[in-house]
Order: structure tokens, then C-alpha cells, then sequence
């Protein structure tokens, strides 16, 4: 009587253990659309007038499979990116004639603004209080 008591009790501790409970589980699809969203709105290709050569334009492409692609940018090597929230995140590697070797880095960008026309974004690493806004538009 012992022995299937045990075992009753253990089969029962088992069975809580693998079968998740879908009620604990939470999601919310506001969140997830949101950055369905966001991403949709992201991709493409953004650029802004080169400083003291406002005819040429450099910026970045964000591709839909994650890739994303310096423009006009020789140094700058983007490779992908992914937005999470209000975050983009930028891959990239840095390369040029006094660097022998490229390094790599991740630029974390707030999303200050976003539209199917423009882009306003902030670097999250430094100094947050010399940080400037960085506005991209949007090219067809």
C-alpha cells in the first residue's frame, strides 16, 4: 500500500512538472505587434545630407532578413540589426587605412521618433548629455 502511494505520488509531481499550465503563460500581443510593427516601419533605406557635402547623402539600408548595408559610408561596415521596443541595435565594423584590422561594435540607438518618412534616433553609449539626435529620411 506504501510502495503505490509513493508512486502515486510521484507520477502526480511528474505530471505537474511536464505538462505547463497555458494559464501561466503570458503574453501580450500589444508588445508583439508593436515591434512587429516598428520592424515593418524600419525597413528600407534611411539617409541624411554628409556634413559639407549636403548634395551627397549617406545613411544605412535595413534589409528584411536582418542584414543592414552602410551607404556611402567607406569606414562603416553595418552587417545587421534588430529593434527591440524602442531600441535599434546596429552591428557594424570599423575600417580604414590607419586601422590594419576592422572592430566590430554595436551602436544601441533610442527611437525618438518613426515614421513611414523619417527617423530620429539617439545613441545609448557615452555621454547621454553630448548625445544628438541623428534624423534619417526615409528613401523610395
Amino acid at each position: 500500500m506504501k510502495q503505490k502511494t509513493i508512486s502515486i505520488i510521484i507520477l502526480s509531481i511528474l505530471a505537474a512538472c511536464t505538462s505547463p499550465k497555458k494559464e501561466n503563460i503570458k503574453t501580450d500581443p500589444n508588445t508583439t505587434s508593436n515591434s512587429n510593427s516598428k520592424r515593418a516601419e524600419l525597413i528600407g533605406k534611411w539617409v541624411q545630407p554628409i556634413p559639407g557635402q549636403e548634395n551627397e547623402k549617406q545613411g544605412i539600408e535595413l534589409r528584411d532578413n536582418g542584414i543592414a548595408v552602410s551607404i556611402n559610408m567607406h569606414t562603416l561596415l553595418y552587417e545587421q540589426w534588430k529593434v527591440s521596443h524602442d531600441t535599434l541595435f546596429l552591428w557594424s565594423r570599423t575600417v580604414g587605412v590607419a586601422q590594419p584590422s576592422a572592430s566590430s561594435d554595436i551602436d544601441t540607438l533610442l527611437i525618438q521618433k518613426l515614421d513611414h518618412k523619417s527617423l530620429t534616433v539617439v545613441s545609448l553609449i557615452g555621454d547621454q548629455k553630448n548625445n544628438l539626435a541623428q534624423t534619417y529620411n526615409k528613401e523610395k
